[in-house]
């Protein structure tokens, strides 16, 4: 039985690596990556803009959405 397991790894093995192997004749194709994206636009254009702000320009307002309310007495929701 250890023979037969053995023998059929064996031959798994050498048509996994014949498959991968020899002269195909296909082409090469090389993929080139594009630039990095700058790391503070995954947060949003608003947030690049307001993080390259100048240090000494005013304030950004705070808008409605800004803030989300919190209502001390409500009832906890479960966690699942």
């Amino acid at each position: 039985m250890k023979k037969l397991i053995m023998l059929s790894v064996v031959v798994a093995l050498a048509a996994g690596l014949s498959a991968c192997g020899g002269d195909g004749g296909g082409k090469t194709v090389v993929i080139t990556p594009g630039a990095p994206a700058d790391s503070n636009t995954k947060f949003g254009a608003k947030f690049a803009a307001d993080f390259k702000a100048d240090p000494n320009s005013d304030p950004a307002s705070v808008s409605a959405s800004d803030v989300v309310p919190v209502d001390p007495t409500a009832k906890p929701s479960p966690v699942n």
